[in-house]
């Protein structure tokens, strides 16, 4: 999907591809923050090595939390800035923007029911023979409408996704909340200041793309624009898409 060029970044393999595009942007930062986090609080290796809690909870996390994969080889070592640092963008990017992307577009993007029916109840016309095919023929719509989950079906899976797309009303967004311990730093809330720029800066890049006419995969008759890893850049309960509101801090499910 992508090569590392001369200078460490990625380029795309399809230039057009809004979940990358927006993404490298996000984990880029995320990066960059955590990167400034760990340089604060382990300025030296050594800091990393002997630090038993941190250890521990790496150890936990590999043999506990991944029991059935604890042995893997490609397990990084907590034993340097870069790896502890590839760590913490890891699971933020995971519980944050990751899922973000995989989750608020549930609703807005299959709840229009024939996008994106759960079952079919019955074959297609091709796998039913002359008869399918003729029937089909005839009434296109009667069969596809035999073919669609029950109304009952249907209702239920839309309320599902509908609950599992939506923001809670008590929601943090990534670059908006700076914890109390990070103010009493001046370093630290130095650095997520940067963060929080960093974030609206990437917001000004997602909404020239998706004005781009170039960009098909995102502008353009009956294209939505995307926007589900565009950071909150103000009241979340002023947009008119959920998938618009911004990139929650944890996994709230």
């Amino acid at each position: 999907m992508a090569t590392k060029e001369e200078d460490g970044k990625l380029k795309l393999a399809i230039e057009d591809y809004p979940y990358a595009n927006d993404g490298l942007l996000v984990w880029d930062a995320i990066k960059e923050w955590a990167s400034d986090y760990v340089e604060h609080y382990y300025p030296c290796t050594a800091d990393i090595v002997d630090d038993e809690e941190l250890q521990g909870w790496w150890t936990e996390v590999r043999t506990k939390g991944h029991e059935d994969k604890k042995d893997g080889p490609w397990w990084p070592q907590l034993d340097s800035h870069e790896s502890l640092v590839q760590v913490q963008a890891t699971i933020m990017w995971v519980t944050s923007a990751h899922h973000a992307a995989v989750n608020f577009g549930q609703y807005p993007f299959a709840g229009y029911f024939p996008n994106r029916p759960t079952i079919a109840r019955r074959n297609m016309p091709s796998e039913m023979g002359v008869e399918g095919m003729d029937a089909f023929e005839e009434a296109p719509e009667k069969v596809l409408l035999d073919t669609f989950p029950s109304m009952h079906e249907s209702i239920l899976v839309l309320a599902i996704m509908n609950l599992l797309s939506s923001h809670s009303p008590d929601e943090e967004y990534m670059g908006t909340y700076q914890d109390p311990a990070w103010e009493e730093n001046v370093k630290i809330s130095k650095a997520f200041d940067k963060f929080k720029g960093g974030m609206m800066e990437i917001v000004a890049q997602i909404n020239e793309w998706n004005k781009d006419r170039k960009r098909k995969n995102r502008h353009g008759a009956g294209v939505v624009p995307y926007v589900l890893l565009k950071p909150s850049d103000g009241d979340p309960m002023d947009k008119k898409m959920v998938m618009e509101m911004g990139i929650p801090n944890s996994i709230s499910i």
